[in-house]
This record gives C-alpha cells, structure tokens and sequence, in this order.
C-alpha cells in the first residue's frame, strides 16, 4: 500500500486547513451575543477624566454626528463640557450591522470638523485629536472616543464583547 500524499491532495488538505484557520480567527472577532450597551458604557466611562465631558442627548448627537439615536438600538454619548475640550465617547449598538458603515462615516466627519476646529491655535486639542482617538466597530457595536485613555477604553469595550 502507498502511502505518499500526491501534490494534489496536499493542496486540498491545506486548502482545509486554511478554511478552518479563518472561520476561527472570524469567529474570535465576533461579539459574544447581544451586550447590553449600559455594560459597555459602565466599563468605558470610569476611563474618561472626570469633569472633561458631560452626557448629550439626541439633540446633541444629531448637531455633533447627524444621527438620529431613533435608528439605533441603543446610543450613549458624552461629549465634551467646554469649548475648548475634545474628551468624548460615543457607544452605539446598531440595529443592523449594515449601519456600522454610516456611522463611521459621520465619525470620520466629527473627527475632522472637531481637527479644522483646533487647527493653528489649539496643540493640545490637535494632538489629542491626532493621536488618541480611537474607532473601534464589532458587529452591531460601534466605539468612539477621543481620550488620554484611548486604548484602556477601546480594551474595556473589547473585553465586554
């Protein structure tokens, strides 16, 4: 009996082998289920520097983002509590994953309005803005904020999912 594997048959098996790799590497990258948006929010929140922002309501949201939170399953926002502040988190659980694309974009859109905002008068504000500012969407969940504690907030988010 010959036991020697053809070429063929070794593509095949790691033909295989990859497709499983992948399923698994996706399936790490998927939420657990459906998270509660107040877990997210408890976890994040503690990380923002106290008195840096204040809770925004769906008025806020629409002026800072164009959003309606009415589209969302669930929206918390803060943002910043002056002028001259850039501290902010916004945590969305969309309905449908198909939205993430939209939002990102209406981030993106914040990020760089809040950028021409600053630019030439505010360093602080544009470092901030340039290098801790954080975007972050898994499934139905979608992370933003712009904080010293960007990436302890970005690992809060991920630990919960």
């Amino acid at each position: 009996m010959n036991t020697k594997v053809t070429l063929f048959e070794g593509g095949r098996i790691a033909a295989a082998a990859l497709i499983v790799l992948l399923l698994f590497l996706l399936a790490g990258n998927s939420p657990k289920g459906d998270i509660p948006l107040e877990g997210l929010e408890s976890a994040a929140l503690p990380l923002l520097k106290e008195g840096e922002y204040q809770p925004g309501d769906g008025r806020m949201l629409r002026r800072f983002y164009g959003l309606n939170p009415a589209d969302y399953e669930g929206v918390a926002f803060y943002y910043p509590s002056t002028n001259m502040g850039v501290e902010e988190l916004l945590l969305i659980k969309l309905t449908d994953a198909s939205q993430g694309e939209a939002v990102e974009q209406a981030i993106g859109a914040r990020l760089a309005a809040q950028k021409e905002s600053f630019d030439g008068y505010g360093v602080e504000q544009t470092d901030m803005l340039n290098n801790h500012a954080v975007v972050e969407v898994r499934g139905r969940y979608v992370l933003f904020t712009v904080s010293e504690n960007d990436q302890k907030i970005r690992q809060a988010f991920l630990d919960q999912l």
